[in-house]
Parts: structure tokens; sequence; C-alpha cells
């Protein structure tokens, strides 16, 4: 058979066409949220060979976990990682799509030169389709699956135009590596059986020899197969909503929005027009409309609500986008340019991706809230989670993400945030709380940074780093000191910024004054800043501070420029505005006097480096 080859413009249009649909998929690799089952695909791929092949669900073969499994001794662990190779799935499958439709729509017919559009069609239609384009990032099984499917559909009409037993083969392993990666790819074989039957009556026998390899190939899956498929079907009924309703969701789920029903009702229509026009073209068109209204008959054959849903019949997308090619192959070829450019012009629609996954309390954002957790985690602090809070799967999702972020395994989870000063309360806003173990959070703490949505909450509680503190002659206690942002290694002439914690020892007739310094080694003063408390939240005059609560006072000190190297001191005094008589500290094993008389307390070692 002659090779044709594709004129150069046509290339650069299908390259165009990869480079539009990859940018689709590669814009949503990090935003997307992790859902349940997509984490559970990542988690049970995680550990050894064995685990995987231990972890693999009895509804799934373990092809697509050893896969991933193989993928991650190369990549790495990181879920973005792996919608990586979905998305590189996905660019098979538009490749196979096109090829697919091409070969469909000069399949019996006269005359190549309209195909190409109607096949460009097909492809844009896969590259911009809602659940396409889910599927096309989501670190799940379907990715893959769709894009077998367009290659065996490829395969079949090859052999069908040319039945030599190199295309059997080929399209006996298209199908094999289909049930390999998802049971749900049988009804789409049963299908392409019909394709066969209707289309080339007189290869059916052999169509069948093409069948007793797959089933050979496929007979190790056979006991698991048969074990679950039953027990599945009869999972999770929900009943199901009237009939117009169901059709309208589920088609407008795959294209991801209600206005692909437009465009898809009027291939049907085009498509009807053809088979009244062209008697010769009825097969092909009763075969399409077969293929997507398979959500009819599961709608009457299954009666269950919960497979109504486009991942369980993911082959009809594949069905809608031949069928839209194949609707626009006698148009004139400015009509097929508008269709391409409407189908272009699809993701345009704000499309809520949440349709694809399970309800949103299931799906915490565990990426974005733990790197953002794992930059920000001090020794000493501690999590705790409300035992209402509705966080997500603990089992697979919990493990997985701490032990990515939190390498060492070290995310301190407590009942009770006892005695630390640092609480991370994790928590569902607006959900029921427990009252007494918030309370104990709130206790001596303040609230401060969060991150995460309302049902996956996550709010820091700040205490003082030393709840025993040291007491500066009886009237104010220091409870402890953190340099912000810039930590101990300074530039001269940098300014950096200080958090001090303080109390009152008793009530208080007087204000008092506090200066907090830097001294050299040999105990000269450097720099300061004097004066009364300075925080947004907190009283300046320290007579009206009440024992038992804690402030905080927030100060900048600026260094000169031209200081040496070397090694500096953070000092601390409390002295009387007054008459500049200072309150001595108390001894203490938390922080060294010094200064003159031992008036000062060494908080922090600072190291300054000359930049000039």
């Amino acid at each position: 058979m002659k090779r044709v080859l594709i004129p150069r413009n046509r290339l650069w249009l299908l390259t165009c066409l990869l480079m539009f649909a990859a940018a689709l998929r590669i814009g949503h690799i990090v935003d997307f949220l992790e859902w349940l089952d997509e984490i559970w695909a990542v988690w049970h791929a995680q550990d050894t060979f064995a685990d995987v092949l231990a972890r693999t669900t009895t509804d799934w073969p373990p092809t697509f976990g050893v896969l991933t499994w193989g993928w991650m001794q190369i990549a790495g662990r990181h879920l973005e990682v792996f919608r990586w190779v979905s998305v590189l799935y996905s660019m098979l499958g538009l490749a196979f799509t096109y090829r697919a439709a091409l070969a469909f729509c000069r399949f019996n017919s006269k005359g190549v030169m309209p195909s190409f559009y109607a096949a460009f069609l097909s492809a844009t239609v896969y590259a911009t389709m809602g659940f396409m384009l889910f599927s096309g990032v989501d670190a799940r099984p379907y990715a893959p699956l769709l894009a077998l499917g367009p290659l065996a559909l490829w395969m079949i009409i090859r052999w069908l135009r040319c039945p030599t037993w190199q295309r059997a083969a080929y399209t006996a392993l298209a199908m094999t590596a289909m049930l390999y990666i998802g049971f749900t790819a049988l009804p789409f074989i049963v299908y392409l059986t019909l394709f066969v039957l209707v289309l080339k009556p007189q290869l059916f026998p052999r169509w069948m020899g093409v069948g007793g390899v797959v089933l050979l190939l496929v007979l190790p899956l056979a006991t698991q197969f048969l074990a679950n498929s039953a027990n599945r079907l009869n999972a999770m009924p929900q009943p199901v909503p009237p009939f117009p309703e169901a059709m309208i969701k589920i088609y407008a789920e795959f294209g991801g929005t209600a206005w692909f029903l437009i465009p898809l009702a009027i291939a049907g229509m085009l498509l009807i027009t053809q088979a009244v026009r062209f008697p010769a073209q009825r097969h092909k068109v009763l075969l399409l409309f077969a293929w997507i209204l398979v959500p009819a008959a599961a709608y009457f054959g299954l009666n269950n609500n919960e497979f109504m849903k486009p991942r369980y019949v993911w082959w009809v997308a594949i069905g809608l986008t031949v069928l839209i090619g194949y609707a626009a192959v006698r148009l004139p070829r400015p009509a097929q340019w508008g269709a391409i450019a409407l189908f272009a012009l699809l993701p345009l629609i704000p499309l809520d991706f949440n349709m694809y996954r399970l309800a949103v309390t299931s799906s915490p954002p565990y990426r974005s809230v733990f790197s953002w957790l794992a930059q920000r985690l001090r020794p000493g602090d501690v999590l705790v989670i409300d035992p209402h809070c509705q966080c997500g799967d603990r089992p697979y999702g919990w493990d997985y993400f701490v032990s990515l972020y939190f390498p060492s395994g070290h995310l301190p989870i407590v009942d009770h945030p006892g005695a630390a000063s640092r609480v991370w309360y994790l928590s569902t806003e607006g959900w029921e709380r427990d009252e007494e173990l918030l309370a104990a959070v709130q206790a001596g703490r303040k609230p401060s940074d969060f991150v995460g949505p309302w049902n996956f909450l996550l709010r820091l509680y700040e205490g003082p780093p030393s709840w025993e503190g040291v007491s500066f002659g009886g009237k104010l206690r220091l409870h402890g000191v953190e340099i912000l942002e810039t930590g101990n290694i300074l530039a001269d002439n940098e300014a950096f910024q200080v958090k001090l914690w303080w109390s009152a020892d008793e009530p208080l007739d007087r204000d008092y004054s506090i200066s907090l310094a830097v001294f050299d080694s040999q105990g000269s003063l450097i720099a300061q800043a004097d004066g009364p408390p300075r925080a947004p939240d907190t009283p300046d005059q320290t007579s009206v501070w009440q024992p038992e609560v804690y402030y905080e006072d927030f100060r900048t000190i600026q260094l000169r420029r031209g200081l040496k190297e070397g090694t500096y001191y953070l000092v601390v005094t409390v002295y009387q505005w007054w008459d500049n008589v200072r309150l001595l500290p108390e001894d203490n094993t938390l922080w060294r006097r010094t200064g003159q008389a031992g008036s000062y307390l060494e908080l922090e070692q600072i190291t300054i480096l000359n930049i000039d």
C-alpha cells in the first residue's frame, strides 16, 4: 500500500494543536487539587514492588500501579511528576485520535482531502473537552486508557482495510493493553466487535481469531475480573435522576460545560442529514450513535447513578470526538474551520473540575498546606487535629504527603497541646469542633498565621517560647525572643526585627521602658531600640498590663555601616524611664546576665558580615 506523506502545512497544524493541548494540561499540573482516588493511585506504589501488588485493589489490574512504581524509581515521588506522565499519555491519545478519525472518515469513502479537516476537528475536540483535560492531568489510569482507546480503533480500521496477520497482532496487543490497564475497557472491546460486524461482516470469523488471542493474553486477569465484577456492579447504589436530567448532566460533564451540548446537538443533526442523503454512510452513522448512546443504555441497564459518570464510560469520550469530526466531513471548508475555532475556544468557558472528583471534604489540599507548613515548622512545634475535622482520608492521604513533605517523618501530631509554645491547629471551619480542645490550644496563645480552605484550615497559635521566663525586678517578666526573617547572620548597615514576649509579675502602677541592644565582644553598645513595648495588640503602657497575660513587643534595630565582622550579642534590659534605674534580672538558667551589674540578659549571638 502506498504511503501518503502529510503535507508540511498540515504537519505544522498538527504540531501546533499538540502544543496547544499540552499547554492546556501543563497549566493544571500544580494547581489541580489532589483527590482521594488520585492520591491512592500514587500512594499504593510508593514502597516496594511487592507492596504495589499487595495494595492493588481488586477492581483494577496491577499494571498501572507497576508503571507508576517504575516511574517513581526514576523520577521521584511527587504527585506533579506523575501528572506529567498523564500529560504525555494525553498527547499520544490526541495523535491516535487524529489517526483513528482520519481512518474512519476515509473508510469506504471516496475523496481524501476533506477527511483531514474532519480528523483535525476530532483531535481538537480531544484537546479541549473538559473530561479529556482533567484525565490528561489526573494521575490515574484514565490517561493511558484514553490513549490506548483511539489506538485500538485505529488499528482495527487498518486491519479492516487490509486484514494481514501483522495488523491483527497490533490490534490484539492494543486491546490487551487496555484490559491490563482497566477492566472498564471490556465494554469498549464488545463495542469494537459490533464495529467489525457492521462494517465488514465477512471478516467476523477472523475477528474471532483476534479475540481469541486477546482472551489468551488476558487469562492471568480472568480470576480477578470474575471475582470482582459482580460485586462492583452492585457497589454504592444510588437512585438515578429523571432520564433527561441524567443525560444532560453526563454529556455536559464530558464536554466540561453545558455549552458543549449545543455543538454536539448540531453534530447529531448533521449526521442524521448525512444518513438521509448518503445511504452508503448509514451504517457508520448508526455505529457512532450506538457508541455515544452507551450512557442511555447504562441508565436503564444498571439503574445506579454512581455509574452515570464519565470515568465509568470513559471510551464514550473517544466516540464523541470521532462523531463530531465525522459530522463535519462534508461541510464547506469555512464551516469546518469555524467548528475547529469553536472548540479551540471551549477552554475559555470557566470549568469546575470538582465535578470529576469526590466530595470536596474528601480532597483536602495536602500539597499546598504541607509545603507551606514545612517551611514554617520549628523544633518544638506541635500539630493538633480537631477530632471533628473533615480532613480527608488519613490512612493513605496523610501517610503519602507527610512522608513527602516531612522526609524525616517528623510531623509532631499530638492529641493535646500541652506546654508547647507554638501549636498548629487543623480544623474544618463552620463544622462542629471540640471546644475544650480549642480552649486548651488558645490558652496563653495568640492566633497567628493560617493557610488552607475552610475544610482544611491550619492556624498557628503562638505562645511565649518560655512559660516560666525571667523576671526583671519582680515587675516585668521576659518569656522569649525571636529574630524574625533575617536570622542570626546579618550584614553591616542591615536592619532586623526582633519579637519579645513579656508579662507582668504583678499589677503595675508605673510604666517601664525596655532597651533592646547589640553589644560587641567588649560590651560596648553598637545599636539599640529603646522605649515602651511596641506591638499592634499590646498596650504601650505597662501600667495597664494584667498578670498571666502575654504581650508581644516588636522592635527594629538598625546596624551602622562599617562594623567589623565577628560575633555580637543581642541583649535586653528594663529600666525606669524617670530616673534611668535598671531593674535587675533574676538569676536563671535561660539567659546569661551581662552588662553593668548584670542588668542585661544576653539573648542571642549574632554574626555580622562586612559586605563592602
